[in-house]
């Protein structure tokens, strides 16, 4: 199976189905449709420094072309993931909650900025410690910046949080699981700790987690008129 036959089996028809299911209407479709945007430009540069390193990489014969050192499936991976894991949270996602204890805003952003300064430790270690230093360190900022702008935000919308974040993860788990199994692409052994779960390793599900959370919490402020006020 090729990278793009991933997509048509993977992520193309639950992603149909679930638009079909929440049925999106505005004032939320600009921020869904934007989001993906955004995190196709976040992601880019570390995406091409990682097969640049060897951290992972793809088989010949297995994608059509790359651009930089990534192939032009892995940009559409990145368009994709958003758009499939907004699409649930379109339907999670209720009317924006009132606002929790303002505690949270600096629980959050302080517990994330530990997180973030663990990864800068990783990737100074380096060898089996970098994948997961390079995730640690590049996303957890982003969760410092959402946590300490509307932490009180999204914990009064933590019911669509979680779930909006535990249902897609699992799900591409699985995928990834598969595709690994399938020699779709490959994760080197030099660059990970170690520890698998269904031949998962914990980088890759780290991966999934911390760039759903992303997204979903990234949507739920988009979506909170508390939030449009504050930039405001």
């Amino acid at each position: 199976m090729t990278y793009l036959e991933f997509h048509l089996l993977f992520l193309l028809p639950p992603l149909l189905a679930l638009l079909l299911w929440s049925r999106p209407r505005p004032p939320r479709v600009w921020a869904y449709l934007l989001l993906p945007l955004i995190a196709l430009l976040y992601t880019t540069p570390w995406d091409n420094y990682l097969v640049w390193r060897g951290v992972w990489g793809y088989p010949e014969g297995r994608v059509l072309l790359r651009l930089w050192y990534v192939p032009l499936e892995e940009y559409l991976f990145f368009l994709l993931q958003p758009l499939l894991t907004g699409a649930l949270l379109l339907r999670l996602a209720g009317s924006p909650p009132p606002p929790g204890p303002g505690v949270f805003r600096v629980l959050g952003g302080g517990a994330w900025l530990l997180v973030t300064a663990l990864g800068v430790l990783l990737l100074a270690l380096g060898g089996k410690a970098l994948y997961l230093g390079l995730i640690l360190a590049y996303f957890a900022p982003v969760f410092v910046l959402q946590w300490a702008f509307g932490g009180d935000l999204l914990w009064a919308w933590r019911r669509p949080l979680l779930l909006g974040v535990a249902l897609p993860t699992l799900y591409l788990w699985f995928a990834d699981s598969w595709a690994i199994r399938e020699g779709i692409w490959w994760i080197a052994e030099a660059y990970t700790l170690g520890p698998k779960a269904f031949g998962l390793p914990l980088e890759e599900m780290t991966f999934f987690l911390f760039t759903n959370l992303a997204v979903v919490q990234g949507l739920l402020l988009a979506w909170h008129p508390e939030a449009l006020r504050r930039l405001r």
